[in-house]
């Protein structure tokens, strides 16, 4: 099973699929450029909300997903007016 990067939340399905190609895009951007892995860096923000403790390369790691998150959401929202939306950046199996 292949693990992909995706957007979603209550307003995903408001974006074009450009704008979430765009969010996708700007996200594997952010893990090539640290050259980390983005499924490590997802569960390191999984075990950050899960209040679990984290080494010093987890919390880097979820730095860096949180990176990837703001600008993933900030390309797929270019140009939109209202920011108050619930789109971000996930994790799932390629079908």
């Amino acid at each position: 099973m292949q693990t992909i990067l995706k957007l979603e939340g209550e307003h995903a399905h408001l974006a074009s699929q450009a704008e979430l190609t765009a969010g996708i895009n700007t996200a594997n951007q952010v893990f090539a450029r640290n050259n980390v892995d983005p499924l490590a860096c997802a569960a390191a923000s999984h075990k950050l909300a899960q209040d679990e403790l984290l080494t010093k390369e987890e919390a880097l790691l979820c730095v860096i997903w949180n990176t990837a998150d703001d600008k993933a959401f900030r390309a797929a929202t270019l140009g939109w007016l209202v920011r108050d939306i619930d789109i971000h950046l996930a994790v799932g199996a390629a079908a």
